[in-house]
């Protein structure tokens, strides 16, 4: 039944990925269609109506009345919706508001209408097909997936708002989550974070994954962890058909996990035996598994040496790019990410010229190759030249569209002095600083500090390094005092690597204007403790990405707790 689910899946992405083919060589003239299809569904809506979309009748004169605005530039529409106002946005009503963290400490809801649902599957349709085609071994197996709940609450007019993945999860037909994604949707509702990991592991133990897919690295780090933390007893539920969860699952959860969790002693005896030959890990514990998607770009890429050590040959390519706000690519092949032409319209301003009083603005057909853009996005759940406030880099071109990949977001930038350290810098410093030296490290950040003590040896600027070590250990060194000389050296290396990478930054600390990097050891497991923090405070897994540089002040709260005492005065 599996092989014939996705036969017929792929039957039914042909016309799709034959219009977008066709499209790819006019893109002007699909993203045109797509504006002016999304003008006429919400004419009539509020914002519609004060913008006069109904006498629009080119780019030039949309451009003139819809000014590019950020999600605060939408709040006050927004909460119009929340209260229960109809046809703000949209000639359509919202199904749910998706939420997401903004850049103020109010959470953005993001509307979801019908229309905008079926663009956003769009995308999956067409991506699912290329990754299909790319990598066949999928069809003889089950998707493992994370998600979010669909619902963490209603507006005072009842609305529901939550994560669209839970909502698109939600409303797969039943054969899709029975033979394609068996783990049940009650897995990702468990409010306890070790219990929701442990589940949904026990769950994958006794399915043939072929496909890793999740938006979040880090979220398949710590599966992968918690597969070796609760390898025995894993494998005592298999054997057993029982479900262990550090917290006790309800009748109902059990009950739904129940058919894909039966005794089954022979596969506990296989995994029993990787376990014992130390290879307790899920290329060896899965054979069928076919390939790895989440973000491997940018940031993201900072954890893709570990993802390699757990998965051995398996492929790790990219998931698309996009959020809660929108999709912006459709997936090709692993090197290949098209821009989405057929689920919103898309307008670019580069990135040098953001902060001018009016940036030019620019079509997909206007990009040029090895060029970095803020990209906006008109959809049809009512963001019209949203600036999302994402970099993004022009790799080349499929036929006449290009090719685009994430970067960072536009705050990931720092400057004292003119030295304009972008996040990606600082990722790829670090990648090198640890393939030199064969380092291990679970997460790190780097903070800018500003001496405004009198008694500081120096008034002048410089970043610092918090960094949590693998198992707490540098070179394989586990105490503290010992450690002390090698976060010495793995600062001055990466302030050597950031200085080869950023001319700018090179001639700050040459003109003394900027001091040497310092470091600060976080306590062993504070990386974990701060996204379980993030999520109980309602912040999807998914959504979880703490910054390499310069992070929130309110994520930087909760690092500066886990600092160690005995480490303030490394790097001195």
């Amino acid at each position: 039944m599996r092989r014939v689910l996705y036969k017929v899946f792929s039957g039914l992405g042909e016309s799709k990925v034959r219009q977008i083919q066709a499209d790819s060589h006019q893109p002007r003239q699909a993203q045109l269609a797509k504006l002016f299809q999304i003008l006429r569904q919400n004419s009539t809506s509020r914002f519609g109506c004060e913008h006069k979309f109904e006498a629009i009748s080119n780019w030039n004169e949309f451009d003139a009345r819809v000014p590019v605005r950020d999600y605060e530039g939408f709040r006050p529409y927004i909460d119009r919706l929340a209260q229960g106002e109809k046809k703000v946005l949209t000639g359509e009503e919202p199904r749910m508001f998706a939420t997401t963290s903004g850049t103020t400490d109010k959470p953005k809801f993001i509307p979801i209408t019908p229309t905008y649902i079926k663009e956003f599957r769009n995308a999956s349709v067409v991506s699912g097909y290329y990754l299909l085609k790319n990598f066949p071994g999928i069809a003889e197996g089950v998707v493992l997936s994370m998600t979010s709940p669909a619902e963490d609450g209603r507006t005072a007019s009842g609305i529901p708002y939550g994560s669209i993945s839970g909502l698109l999860f939600k409303n797969e037909p039943w054969l899709i989550k029975k033979f394609i994604s068996p783990v049940p949707y009650d897995a990702y509702l468990i409010d306890d974070y070790e219990s929701k990991y442990y589940a949904i592991l026990r769950a994958a133990l006794q399915l043939p994954v072929a496909l890793f897919y999740t938006l979040n690295p880090s979220t398949i780090q710590l599966l992968c962890r918690r597969l070796r933390t609760h390898a025995q007893t894993l494998i005592k539920d298999v054997h057993d058909g029982t479900i262990s969860t550090p917290a006790p699952l309800g009748k109902t959860a059990l009950d739904r996990f129940r058919p894909i969790t039966r005794a089954d002693p022979a596969r506990a005896r296989y995994l029993e035996g990787l376990l014992q030959r130390e290879q307790f890990v899920p290329h060896q514990i899965w054979p069928t598994l076919s390939v790895v998607s989440c973000w491997t770009k940018a940031a993201a890429s900072f954890y893709l040496p570990d993802l390699h050590g757990y998965f051995g040959d398996v492929p790790i390519c990219d998931i698309t790019y996009g959020a809660s706000e929108g999709r912006g690519t459709v997936f090709l092949s692993p090197d290949k990410q098209m821009l989405a032409l057929h689920s919103h319209f898309f307008e670019f301003i580069p990135e040098e010229e953001i902060n001018q009083e009016k940036p030019p603005v620019l079509l997909a057909d206007q990009l040029e190759q090895g060029k970095n853009y803020f990209i906006l996005f008109t959809t049809s759940g009512g963001l019209y030249r949203y600036n999302i406030n994402d970099v993004v880099k022009v790799m080349g071109f499929h036929n006449s569209t290009p090719l685009i990949e994430f970067q960072y977001k536009g705050g990931s930038v720092f400057s004292f002095t003119g030295e304009k350290i972008t996040e990606l810098q600082v990722v790829e410093a670090m990648k090198r600083v640890v393939a030199e030296n064969r380092l291990k490290l679970r997460f790190f950040t780097l903070v800018p500090v500003y001496p405004t003590n009198e008694a500081s040896a120096s008034s002048d600027p410089f970043y610092e390094l918090w960094l949590e070590c693998d198992g707490s250990s540098i070179h394989g060194k586990s105490d503290v005092p010992r450690m002390e000389g090698s976060v010495h050296e793995l600062c001055r290396a990466f302030d050597d690597q950031l200085r080869s990478g950023n001319s700018e930054y090179e001639l700050k600390r040459k003109s003394l204007r900027l001091q040497p990097v310092r470091g600060r050891l976080l306590n062993a497991g504070a990386y974990e403790r701060i996204r379980r923090s993030l999520i109980e405070q309602g912040i999807p897994d998914a959504q979880i990405k703490i910054s390499h540089l310069n992070p929130k002040q309110e994520v930087r709260v909760l690092l500066a707790d886990e600092l160690m005492s005995c480490s303030a005065e490394l790097m001195t």
